[in-house]
């Protein structure tokens, strides 16, 4: 890399406000950023546009610097940083000579692109996409030709052994969620399941533990649940660090039956696959992609509790196939160690700037 300009990467870091929204978008930024640097140590600037309301100026200026100075740009804006940050590099490219790479997280952009006709303009630009799933990738086509490979979610947390996984289940059953606490990812679904399940049982056969921060506006609404359904139902907080990986691994299953609408590839699955922890997940957007229906989980119909509520009772009565899943977790999570899922982009970076 000698004699190289720098390689800029451009998105939502969480670093620059004091209420990050934190999920995917920003932990596959950290992610992304952790990883080039290490691989390209004193050769990156990064630029977080996480306070981008308050900072538009010095937004500006930092990605004018990045503009002039690097002839590789990475991109990786949310939801809302998207309108500027991918036609301001896509303009700029013509007179800066960078070449243009967008790792995307989520599955919200081609519903963006058919809304925007300046953004799916500005796409053509874009030299290399890396969308999260298949499917997506397929999306994508009908609005660039642009080469493409998957690059799935990953985690920098340490990964777990056999030895460590919770494999002599015990009553009541202990199962957990590890994302948003939201309506739309399923968390109401969550705690309903459970409560129809120790209904039909007459005893409390499972419990839920709620992991994950509460999202403005639903505090007093969660609490309520949480008080009428104490006896089975705890909020514990947020998971941090490596313990988290320890945390998850004590519990039984994951509850994911999200309907939210700008899912892609959730770092909650790909971390619980890390802890061996099977997923009960909906069959919704990508999810049939990351969750292997019996053999890493179980997929359900989109909220409908019903369902939920039977597969959560079907898991409790067939112990030995959970133990079983909870192996193929860990088997599976080998490949989105960091250095697995960045392979394809670290070989395009050395190709173009050679």
């Amino acid at each position: 890399m000698e004699n190289k300009k720098k390689i800029g990467l451009v998105g939502y870091l969480g670093y620059a406000t004091s209420n990050p929204i934190i999920g995917g978008q920003m932990s596959k930024t950290r992610g992304i950023l952790h990883e080039i640097k290490r691989e390209y140590p004193n050769q990156i600037i990064s630029v977080d546009t996480s306070n981008w309301k308050k900072e538009i100026g010095l937004l500006l200026a930092q990605c004018f610097k990045v503009a002039k100075q690097c002839d590789v740009v990475i991109i990786m804006p949310n939801k809302n940083g998207i309108k500027f940050i991918l036609p301001f590099f896509a303009f700029f490219k013509g007179i800066y000579k960078y070449f243009l790479v967008y790792p995307i997280v989520g599955g919200w952009l081609t519903g963006l692109l058919k809304k925007h006709c300046y953004l799916a303009k500005a796409i053509h630009k874009v030299d290399y996409l890396l969308p999260e799933t298949r499917q997506l990738k397929e999306e994508l086509g009908e609005f660039t030709t642009a080469p493409m490979d998957v690059m799935p979610i990953f985690s920098t947390r340490a990964p777990l052994k056999k030895e460590d996984l919770k494999l002599n289940p015990e009553r009541p059953y202990t199962f957990c969620t590890f994302s948003r606490v939201t309506p739309a990812k399923g968390i109401d679904d969550a705690i309903e399941a459970i409560v129809k399940v120790n209904k039909e049982m007459q005893d409390i056969t499972c419990k839920l533990d709620i992991w994950g921060p509460i999202e403005d506006g639903y505090t007093e609404h969660y609490q309520e649940l949480f008080d009428n359904y104490g006896d089975f139902v705890s909020y514990r907080g947020t998971l941090t660090g490596d313990e988290g990986l320890q945390k998850l691994s004590h519990y039984y299953m994951l509850l994911f039956p999200t309907y939210y609408a700008g899912e892609g590839f959730p770092t909650t699955v790909c971390e619980s696959l890390m802890a061996g922890l099977p997923v009960i997940a909906s069959d919704w957007r990508f999810n049939n992609e990351l969750v292997e229906d019996n053999k890493t989980g179980y997929l359900v119909e989109v909220h409908n509790t019903e369902a939920l509520a039977k597969k959560i009772l079907y898991a409790t009565e067939h112990t030995d196939d959970v133990v079983k899943m909870k192996l193929c977790c860990l088997k599976e999570s080998e490949r989105f160690r960091p250095e697995e899922v960045m392979k394809n982009l670290n070989l395009w970076i050395k190709k173009e700037r050679a």
